[in-house]
């Protein structure tokens, strides 16, 4: 049996060919891929669009857990700010406080600088009672009563040549002020060394002091008197007018209220060697006796005695 041509009629090629495509045939089959196209398309964007609606929502709880940590985290903060802060006051207050009675304790105190070391320690208080006298003839022996003389503790970087200081106290406190006054009208001597007396100091207090040298140099340079107060404060007499300033950041400031501009700072201040924070007052630390020592601010900032 022949097999068919292959260019002879089928019924399949029949059809086809008593059916060709029309483009409206086109346009069907191209509607139904592409409503295929978006309904996949559509499935797969609903699926992949509710997985990121969990992670927003997780997403979106983890950011509410962390604002209220950062609220919290931030009002304990605040808390402790303020509570630092007032700590901080507190400390500074019982630091002034401190410094303030250790000052007191030291009033009648006078520290003598230069008395050699072949002094000893059984003879200072004869010694000083001699210095004393050159200083008061006119006071009496019970005048010059001393509590106690004693050597300062050497420090470490002070050279063994140089002589310690000696601390004594006067029993009597306007004794000590006039010999403090008078030793810097007329230094005494002994055995050709020259002496120097200074008012006893706390540590933290010549500390301060120090710190304000810069302002103090500017004040000497332009013969503007000024004095300390205790508690530590330095009080100036300007125009008439009384300036005080407690703090040495506050020392620019002051210094321009005052029309002046602060002197460069020293580069080296003049210490004496092994000088530390428990060594004596240098001269432009200690209270000027050119301005009356004892004045107390009134409310409306002027000075009075009491």
């Amino acid at each position: 049996m022949a097999s068919p041509s292959l260019d002879s009629d089928t019924p399949e090629h029949q059809h086809v060919a008593d059916h060709p495509l029309t483009k409206r045939d086109l346009q069907v089959l191209l509607l139904d891929a592409t409503a295929d196209i978006k309904a996949h398309t559509a499935a797969e964007l609903d699926r992949h669009i509710q997985g990121l609606n969990g992670d927003i929502e997780a997403l979106a709880r983890r950011t509410n857990q962390a604002e209220t940590q950062l609220t919290a985290l931030a009002e304990s903060s605040r808390t402790h700010s303020q509570d630092l802060t007032y700590l901080h006051g507190k400390i500074t207050s019982s630091e002034e406080e401190l410094e303030d009675l250790n000052n007191r304790s030291r009033r009648n105190n006078i520290r003598v600088r230069g008395l050699p070391e072949s002094v000893p320690g059984d003879r200072l208080q004869a010694t000083l009672l001699g210095l004393f006298r050159s200083l008061l003839p006119e006071a009496v022996d019970r005048d010059l009563e001393m509590d106690r003389a004693h050597r300062a503790l050497r420090a470490p970087a002070l050279s063994p040549d140089t002589p310690r200081d000696v601390i004594v106290r006067l029993h009597r406190f306007p004794i000590k002020e006039q010999l403090l006054r008078k030793a810097q009208q007329n230094p005494p001597s002994y055995l050709n060394c020259k002496l120097a007396f200074f008012q006893d100091l706390a540590p933290l207090t010549l500390k301060k002091r120090r710190d304000l040298r810069q302002l103090t140099l500017t004040l000497t340079h332009h013969g503007i008197k000024y004095m300390w107060g205790h508690p530590f404060k330095l009080v100036v007499r300007k125009d008439e007018q009384t300036h005080v300033l407690y703090h040495a950041t506050e020392m620019a400031p002051f210094a321009a209220s005052l029309g002046l501009e602060l002197l460069p700072p020293p580069s080296q201040l003049p210490r004496r060697p092994g000088g530390g924070p428990g060594g004596a007052a240098r001269a432009d630390e200690r209270t000027p006796r050119h301005t009356p020592r004892r004045r107390v601010m009134t409310a409306g900032g002027s000075p009075r005695r009491p």
